[in-house]
């Protein structure tokens, strides 16, 4: 429900493992490493199918161009923030149907729509709020370690004073403000129509109550989370992916049987590690045509064929 904490986190944990795949091309994982902050907004991106494969082939054609370099390599991994960003809908969206008790885009689209439909489908919506609030609540918890971990930190989730809430809206204030110091909208007058679609596509509605979030991850309930799965259908400290993962955080090396589970076999026990394995792949088929070992790129509709949930 909100693109932020598990595809912020999944990246991390992406860029950690794939340091360690010799699959990926090696300016693809310095990219990772060095631009994190920007591959992190592309994964916050909707529609890459249509724009990451055209994104990836024209900063393959201009990389050895010098005046260029600041720009392709921001554009690469904005480019690779987006395939994980796929990677996390393609396993997020059936758990996150199964935690909530309803399908997820039926419950996306009632809290993009009408008052009516929102009022209708309230209890669906927060029921699948709830969720997805404990699934990224468990990864701030494991993955940034209740925000001791980059870029987040400790005040990240920490209850908001009467003051603090004036305080967020006073920062909602000042893009209004921008508007305001814009004075007028220039509008593409060839392309009208085209334009407002894109005006208005962009000017997002905030549909996840944060409050939502910040409840549950100070009023941790167990039985609300064994009821969603949280440690057996979401994170399991056992899987190898996760384990890998937490291992290169903390600046270990992996023994050859670890190595072996999560670069050859894949071996995800459960929806999380579902997801670094899902990324993993995606990384390499980029990694496949930014090399020229494949002549075409569109984002890969992979999915583990036995999922872990």
């Amino acid at each position: 429900m909100s693109d932020m904490l598990t595809h912020w986190a999944t990246f991390d944990d992406c860029k950690l493992l794939a340091q360690h795949d010799d699959q990926i091309a090696p300016e693809l994982r310095q990219i990772m490493l060095e631009r994190a902050d920007q591959a992190r907004f592309g994964t916050l991106t909707r529609g890459g199918s249509v724009w990451m494969e055209p994104t990836l082939r024209n900063a393959r054609e201009r990389w050895s161009q010098e005046q260029h370099r600041e720009r392709n390599q921001r554009n690469v991994a904005f480019v690779l923030g987006g395939l994980i960003h796929q990677a996390c809908d393609r396993v997020m969206k059936p758990i996150l149907t199964k935690a909530g008790g309803s399908d997820w885009s039926e419950i996306m689209a009632a809290m993009q729509g009408s008052r009516e439909q929102q009022e209708e489908r309230k209890d669906d919506i927060a029921r699948t709020q709830e969720a997805s609030a404990y699934f990224d609540c468990e990864v701030f918890r494991r993955v940034y370690m209740d925000g001791e971990q980059q870029p987040f930190n400790r005040y990240f989730m920490t209850p908001v004073s009467p003051d603090e809430e004036k305080f967020e809206q006073v920062i909602r204030a000042m893009f209004q403000r921008t508007i305001l110091a814009t004075h007028t909208l220039k509008p593409d007058s060839a392309n009208m129509e085209e334009w407002l679609d894109n005006l208005f596509e962009r000017v997002q509605q905030l549909p996840v109550k944060v409050e939502r979030w910040l409840k549950v991850y100070n009023n941790w309930d167990s039985n609300k989370a064994e009821q969603f799965g949280v440690n057996s259908d979401f994170y399991r400290m056992d899987d190898p992916l996760i384990q890998a993962a937490r291992l290169l955080q903390s600046g270990k090396t992996l023994d050859n049987d670890l190595r072996r589970r999560v670069y050859d076999e894949g071996a995800s026990l459960c929806a999380y590690g579902d997801v670094l394995q899902t990324g993993l792949v995606y990384l390499r088929s980029a990694s496949a045509y930014w090399t020229g070992q494949v002549n075409t790129f569109s984002a890969p509709n992979y999915l583990k064929s036995s999922v872990s949930v």
